[in-house]
């Protein structure tokens, strides 16, 4: 379908007409200079605590408990009676064996007697030689029965040993499972208590895929030292040392399993709890710091907003709301800048590269900036706001003196 000519010069006539988009007002921002500072390099993870030994205590023999000897949540030590089962029966069976010692012992002695006796008589030609050899067997079967009465005692003992359950480790016992009139065996799934050895205590923590050559470079060059915090936040509890790297990667995450230790006096950590751990990882170097609310996280990269500071005038806002509402200040671009982050302190940012010391870095109103935007920085012109540059554009009226105004 064709259309007559005067249709082509209207619509021409139209577009010409059209009002052209108005640009963006500039944004009010805040924003700070970056800065060098001193930054260590440290692992900051969660770790858990685990006790250095945690024993599951069981019976050894079957046997109803007759007492307990302890409370639950008791600090015990090594070797302390924890509970005592019933030891009649075996007390009853050394008293036999004890009583079967003493007649083997007077058998032996008796048979000893009967061989020296005939040992004696056999030169004058008493006492045949079969007879002296019926003696000797008899006093070496008494011998050995007074032997087997021995072990048999002694057996007895051990057995008596095992009616008292002792704490296998000092520590702290936990909830007691079994009370007294239980009858216990040797083959129960659930233990009589359980004690846990809490001071020195184990803290174990992933070193994730990245610092983990930092972390084995720094072990190797000496103790590291360890920092344990509770969780969020910045109150450390305790110090310890690394003591243990795994001798393999996890296949699953690429992290590496450690272990530190702690002196745990009074009781700081306990067992299951998560702690925040800092772990250094070299000496302090200097570092380009940001705060920590300029840092934005992309789909490629991480990035900051910074304000090219000569890119737009001072009085670009114009007399619109934005313009009179944010005069004053001084005006920039936004620029979206790439930064690489060597690590995170104290609400700081410490930057590797794609920033330079000086530099205005946005620290609000992050999520409507877009690249070339107008900015105008809020704040005095010092370290926490933006600087206040004169206008590029102003000159000074050659007329003007410096004298009062009329």
């Amino acid at each position: 379908m064709k259309f007559p000519p005067a249709v082509f010069i209207l619509l021409a006539a139209c577009s010409a007409s059209a009002p052209a988009p108005k640009p963006r007002p500039p944004l009010s921002v805040a924003a700070e200079r970056a800065t060098l500072a001193d930054y260590a390099p440290q692992l900051t993870v969660l770790g858990t605590v685990t006790p250095l030994q945690s024993v599951a205590v069981r019976a050894r023999v079957d046997g109803q408990i007759t007492a307990v000897l302890f409370h639950e949540g008791d600090t015990v030590r090594a070797g302390q009676p924890l509970f005592r089962l019933d030891d009649r029966a075996v007390r009853a069976t050394i008293a036999q064996n004890r009583a079967s010692m003493a007649g083997a012992a007077a058998a032996r002695a008796q048979a000893t007697a009967d061989l020296k006796r005939s040992e004696a008589l056999v030169a004058n030609g008493f006492v045949s030689k079969a007879t002296i050899d019926l003696k000797q067997a008899a006093a070496d079967t008494a011998r050995a029965n007074m032997s087997g009465a021995g072990a048999a005692i002694t057996a007895g003992e051990t057995a008596l040993s095992y009616l008292t359950v002792r704490a296998p480790v000092s520590g702290r016992t936990g909830e007691i499972n079994f009370k007294v009139g239980a009858t216990v065996r040797n083959a129960d799934a659930l233990p009589l208590v359980t004690v846990n050895q809490l001071n020195p205590i184990l803290v174990r923590f992933a070193v994730p895929p990245e610092q983990i050559q930092q972390l084995r470079g720094a072990m190797g060059g000496g103790g590291v030292s360890v920092t344990a915090r509770i969780h969020d936040t910045a109150s450390a509890i305790a110090h310890g040392r690394l003591i243990f790297l795994d001798n393999s990667v996890g296949t699953a995450t690429g992290n590496l399993a450690a272990k530190a230790v702690f002196t745990n006096a009074g009781d700081a950590l306990w067992p299951g709890a998560l702690v925040d751990l800092d772990v250094p990882l070299g000496s302090p170097i200097r570092r380009i710091a940001v705060p920590e609310a300029a840092i934005q996280t992309g789909p490629d990269s991480t990035f900051v907003w910074t304000v090219n500071e000569g890119g737009a005038k001072a009085g670009g806002g114009g007399s619109g709301p934005s313009g009179g509402q944010n005069g004053g200040g001084a005006m920039g671009v936004a620029v979206l800048t790439p930064v690489v982050v060597a690590g995170r302190e104290d609400g700081k940012v410490y930057i590797a590269s794609g920033v330079a010391p000086g530099m205005l870095v946005v620290t609000d109103a992050l999520a409507k900036l877009r690249p070339g935007d107008k900015v105008r920085i809020k704040g005095k012109a010092d370290g926490r706001g933006g600087d206040h540059k004169a206008d590029p554009d102003h000159k000074a009226n050659p007329d003007h003196k410096g004298g009062p105004a009329a």
